[in-house]
């Protein structure tokens, strides 16, 4: 049985990590699914988006004790594939939303930073945990969670063992939106689903040219979007636009 359940819920790929026994642990077969499932999401051309959550009770508990025991006596394959699964994650071309159930631990907090926006239910936390076992952040941890809280924040929860809860989340603005535990889910869809609405090349394009934006200057953020925009003004969605309006005005003319 997988490990990892993908259900489509009309333009969204629901991808839910399914080892409640475990809390959703990150062990290799996991993080393979985890990995396989958001690469036959981006290949599908009728998803917009993508919901990732975990099976109660928890979002994700971390990685596997086991793995990091391997890895401290040279065996580093499962961790690399933990790894490569947030990398994936974050490199989905489609827009990525973390419906943060339960408990994101450690590596399960990496899996919800690799997403980008979160969504939490009321009973969400969030916790680095790493220093607490003796480990030094790993998987691009840090520099995820300074892009999402900044470096006051980032610091209080990674060197000040600071666990935050759903409302704090949202404070610091690693969470954008709190539901009630038993909405959750029905929140998630509805904001991905909004992206049904968007030409799915352009949702594609300029998830593409932000992430461009966060790693150039000005000018080059400029000229890509400059050149993107106007290859955009010759396509059928902006084409079909112009015509509504056109008959639009018609209409209103005595």
């Amino acid at each position: 049985m997988s490990l990892v359940r993908i259900d489509r819920h009309d333009a969204t790929a629901v991808i839910t990590l399914d080892d409640p026994r475990r809390r959703n642990i990150l062990s290799p077969e996991l993080a393979q699914a985890l990995s396989a499932a958001v690469a036959e999401a981006n290949a599908a051309d009728d998803v917009a988006a993508i919901v990732i959550t975990g099976t109660a009770p928890a979002f994700c508990a971390g990685a596997d004790l086991a793995d990091l025991q391997a890895a401290a006596s040279g065996d580093v394959a499962a961790v690399n594939l933990v790894y490569r699964a947030f990398l994936d994650v974050a490199d989905s071309v489609l827009p990525t939303i973390a419906a943060v159930n339960g408990a994101a631990v450690g590596a399960g907090m990496n899996l919800a930073l690799a997403c980008d926006l979160r969504i939490a239910g009321e009973s969400a936390s969030f916790d680095t945990r790493f220093l607490k076992i003796g480990l030094h952040p790993g998987g691009g941890h840090g520099w995820m969670l300074l892009r999402a809280v900044g470096w006051a924040e980032a610091t209080r929860m990674l060197l000040l063992d600071r666990a935050l809860g759903a409302a704090e989340a949202a404070r610091v603005g690693l969470v954008q939106q709190i539901s009630p535990d038993g909405e959750l889910m029905g929140d998630a869809l509805a904001l991905a689903g909004r992206a049904a609405a968007l030409p799915r090349d352009l949702i594609v394009r300029t998830k593409a040219s932000l992430r461009l934006a966060a790693t150039s200057d000005h000018q080059a953020a400029f000229r890509h979007e400059t050149e993107e925009q106007l290859r955009s003004l010759g396509e059928p969605p902006f084409e079909a636009l112009v015509e509504r309006m056109k008959h639009s005005i018609a209409a209103r003319q005595p």
